[in-house]
C-alpha cells in the first residue's frame, strides 16, 4: 500500500475495498430489489434463489465458481486478457469478492423497506401526475430509507468480514490483496497471536461502528414522521432550486384552473363509453356502457369486478382487449395501440384506504399535484381545498395524525386539487362507523356539487349507491345486468340477481296458472296481477317495506286477492324497526320460505298484541316479475335459517335477536 504502515495495511485494503464494494452494492441492490418487488411467481422465485444464493452457499464455493469464470482460461477472464486487464489476485478482486458477499444482504433490505410501502402510494402519485422519478425522489427513497441504511450497514460489515471468497479470488498477498480477515488468519498461522487480536479488535471495532450508526439513524428516523429523513430535506431544497431555475428559464405552463378560483362554475358536457374484455385466470370482465351521468355508481358484490372495472379505467391494469373514452379522449383503445399512462388520464383517484402519503403534511398531500405552479399560487389553492372540506387548521398535520374522516376528506382534496376529468372513489366510506358514513356520505355529496367533477363511486351499499349516485351499474360476475337511473333500478329491476343486490328479501319460483295468475312455489300463494306476465319470467319477489302485516278482525271478509291469513315463526327487533318472518297458515306443507316483513316499531307495538292469525297484504303494483340469470339463482346471504322455527311454529320468539 503506497505510503501505509505495513502493519496497519490490510485496515486500508479492508476500508477501502469495503467502501469501494457497498458504492457499487447499494444502488444496484436498490433496483435489483425494485425488480424482485415487481416480479410474480415462480419467476419470483427462481430471481431470488440466484440473488440470494451467495448467502447459503459456503465463501469457498462461491469463490471457486468466480475464479474458474474470472481465471485466465475463464470464459470472462479470457476475453478480459485480450484487453490487458486481469482480475485474480488483485486488489480488484478484493473489491469483487466483497461485492459478492455484500449484494445479497443489500437487497434483502432494500426488498424488506420496499415490501413496508403501500403500492397505492406510487399509483396515487401517477394519478396526480407524477413522472417515475418524482415518484422515486419523493415517495419511495423518502419511505424506504431506514431500510436502505440498514441494508448499506450491513453490506459494509459483511463486505469488511468478507474471507473464504477473497481467499478464493484474491488469493492472501500481505499488501495487495491481504484484508483483515486474511491478516488475521495469517497471524494466527503465523503463530502471532498478538497482531492477531489486534486485527480482530479492529473488525470488531469497525462492525460496532456500523451497527451503532445504524441504530442511531433509527432512533433519529423513529422522532420524526415516517419518511422525514435527510433525503427528504435534501430532496425540498433541490425541487426549490429546480423552481427557480425553471421559471427564470422559461414560462410555466398555465394551471387548468376551473374550478379553484372559488367561483362556481358551469358543469362541461361529461362523457364516458367504455368497452373492456379482461380475463383473470377463471374470472372474465366484460363490461359495455355508455354514460352521461356525472354520479355514476357501480353496485355489486365482493368479487363481482367492480375493482377490476376501476382499476382498468385508472390505468392500473391493461384488458386484452378494451376501448375507453372520456370526454371525446381515447385512453384505450387495444386495436389502435393506446394506452394513455395513469399520468396522462387526468383521473383522480381515492382509495378505501385513502392512500394519504405519511411523510407529507396535510399541506403538502394536497399541493402534491401543484409542483408546477409558483410557490405562492400552490398555497393559496391548498388553502383553498382545505377550507372546502373544513380543514385548513389542520395543514400542518400528518396523516397519522387525523382520524378517518379527516382522512378521508384530506384525500378527497388532493385528488380534486389536481383537477381531474373524472374522479374514482373505491368504497371510500367502507372503514367508517355507521354514523360517520352518513356524514362523510352527505359532505362528499356537498363537495361533488360544489366543484362539479365527475365521479363514479363503487360500493356494494345500497344507501350510499342510492345516495350518492344519478345514475346505477349493477354488475354480477364481470357481467353487466342494469344500468339506468338508480330510482329505476331499485323500483323496477328485471333480473333476479340486480333484485337482490338493489336488497330485496323475498322472492319466490313461480308456475303460470293464467295469463293473470301465479302460483309462488316457496310461498304456497296464489297471485294475482292485472296485466300477463311474460313467459320468461321465474322468479317473483317483493321488498319487505311494502308488505303490510294487519290484524285479522281490522280486514273485511272474504279476503281481497294477494291478501292471506299468515301467523309468525320468527321476529328479529331493531332500535326503528322490527323484521317479522310469516308464512300462511292454509298450506300443504311446511317446506315454505318464510316472507320477511319491516314493520316500523311503533305499528309492532301494536300488531304483536293483537291475536294471531294476522292478515299479510301484498299490493300486486308493487310485486317485481324477475328473470333468473345466466340459468342459476344466487343464494341469498340476508334471510336466516328459520327451519327449526317453521317446525316449531311459536306464536312468538321471545328472543329479540335473529
Amino acid at each position: 500500500m503506497n505510503g501505509a504502515s505495513p502493519e496497519l495495511a490490510p485496515l486500508w485494503l479492508s476500508l477501502r475495498s469495503a467502501s469501494l464494494a457497498v458504492l457499487l452494492v447499494a444502488p444496484l441492490g436498490f433496483a435489483c430489489a425494485r425488480r424482485l418487488r415487481q416480479l410474480r411467481g415462480w419467476q419470483r422465485g427462481l430471481a431470488e434463489l440466484a440473488v440470494l444464493s451467495p448467502l447459503v452457499l459456503p465463501p469457498t464455493v462461491v469463490g471457486f465458481i468466480l475464479l474458474q469464470l474470472l481465471g485466465r482460461y475463464g470464459p470472462i477472464g479470457g476475453l478480459l486478457n485480450r484487453f490487458g486487464f486481469e482480475i485474480v489476485f488483485s486488489w480488484q478482486a478484493t473489491v469483487l469478492s466483497s461485492v459478492v458477499a455484500a449484494f445479497p444482504l443489500m437487497v434483502r433490505s432494500a426488498l424488506a423497506s420496499l415490501e413496508q410501502i403501500d403500492e397505492s402510494l406510487p399509483q396515487v402519485a401517477r394519478s396526480l401526475g407524477a413522472s417515475e422519478g418524482r415518484i422515486l425522489r419523493q415517495i419511495i427513497l423518502p419511505l424506504a430509507m431506514p431500510g436502505l441504511v440498514a441494508g448499506v450497514s450491513l453490506s459494509f460489515a459483511r463486505a469488511l468480514g468478507e474471507f473464504g471468497t477473497t481467499l478464493m479470488l484474491a488469493g492472501n498477498i500481505p499488501g495487495q490483496t491481504q484484508t483483515l480477515p486474511l491478516a488475521i488468519f495469517a497471524a494466527v498461522d503465523g503463530g502471532e497471536t498478538g497482531q492477531a487480536w489486534f486485527f480482530t479488535s479492529v473488525v470488531l471495532l469497525l462492525n460496532g461502528c456500523c451497527l451503532l450508526l445504524m441504530q442511531l439513524f433509527e432512533t433519529r428516523a423513529n422522532r420524526r414522521q415516517p419518511g422525514r429523513n435527510l433525503l427528504w430535506g435534501l430532496n425540498r431544497r433541490l425541487s426549490r432550486w429546480a423552481w427557480a431555475w425553471r421559471s427564470r428559464s422559461k414560462a410555466q405552463p398555465p394551471h387548468r384552473a376551473n374550478t379553484y378560483g372559488g367561483e362556481a362554475t358551469q358543469a362541461t358536457p361529461f362523457l364516458l363509453k367504455v368497452d373492456l374484455d379482461h380475463q383473470l385466470g377463471p374470472f372474465a370482465l366484460q363490461l359495455a356502457f355508455s354514460s352521461s351521468s356525472r354520479r355514476l355508481g357501480i353496485l355489486g358484490a365482493s368479487g363481482a369486478g367492480k375493482s377490476q372495472l376501476l382499476r382498468c379505467l385508472a390505468g392500473l391494469e391493461t384488458p386484452e382487449r378494451g376501448r375507453i373514452e372520456l370526454n371525446g379522449r381515447l385512453l384505450l383503445d387495444s386495436q389502435r395501440q393506446i394506452n394513455l399512462p395513469l399520468q396522462r388520464r387526468r383521473i383522480g383517484l381515492v382509495f378505501q384506504h385513502y392512500a394519504l402519503f405519511p411523510h407529507l403534511s396535510v399541506a403538502e398531500n394536497v399541493g402534491f399535484a401543484l409542483a408546477q405552479l409558483p410557490p405562492g399560487q400552490r398555497r393559496d389553492l391548498v388553502n383553498h381545498q382545505l377550507e372546502r372540506v373544513g380543514l385548513r387548521e389542520l395543514a400542518d398535520r400528518y396523516p397519522g395524525q387525523l382520524s378517518g374522516g379527516q382522512q378521508q376528506r384530506i384525500a378527497l382534496a388532493r385528488a380534486l386539487a389536481s383537477e381531474p376529468d373524472l374522479l374514482l372513489l373505491d368504497e371510500p366510506f367502507s372503514a367508517q362507523d355507521t354514523y360517520l358514513r352518513r356524514q362523510l356520505q352527505q359532505q362528499l355529496a356537498d363537495l361533488l356539487q360544489d366543484c362539479q367533477v365527475p365521479a363514479l363511486l363503487v360500493t356494494h351499499d345500497l344507501e350510499e349507491a342510492y345516495r350518492l349516485s344519478d345514475d346505477l351499474l349493477v354488475i354480477d360476475q364481470g357481467k353487466l345486468l342494469a344500468h339506468g337511473p338508480n330510482h329505476e333500478v331499485f323500483d323496477q329491476p328485471r333480473d333476479l340477481v340486480v333484485a337482490r343486490l338493489s336488497g330485496c328479501k323475498n322472492f319466490s319460483r313461480i308456475r303460470q296458472l293464467s295469463p293473470t295468475r301465479l302460483w309462488a312455489l316457496d310461498w304456497q300463494l296464489e297471485i294475482q296481477r292485472q296485466e300477463p306476465v311474460d313467459a320468461a319470467i321465474s322468479h317473483v319477489g317483493i321488498r319487505a317495506n311494502h308488505l303490510k302485516l294487519v290484524a285479522a278482525e281490522q280486514i273485511p271478509k272474504p279476503l281481497a286477492s294477494n291478501q292471506w291469513l299468515c301467523e309468525l315463526v320468527k321476529v328479529s327487533e331493531g332500535p326503528f324497526q322490527v323484521s317479522a318472518y310469516v308464512v300462511p297458515i292454509d298450506h300443504p306443507g311446511r317446506s315454505l320460505q318464510p316472507i320477511q316483513v319491516e314493520v316500523r316499531r311503533a305499528d309492532w307495538q301494536q300488531l304483536s298484541d293483537r291475536p294471531q292469525p294476522w292478515v299479510l297484504n301484498m299490493p300486486a303494483e308493487r310485486l317485481m316479475f324477475l328473470r333468473q340469470n345466466q340459468g342459476k339463482l344466487v343464494p341469498s346471504t340476508t334471510r336466516p335459517d328459520l327451519s327449526n322455527a317453521l317446525a316449531a311454529r311459536p306464536d312468538r320468539d321471545p328472543d329479540p335477536e335473529l
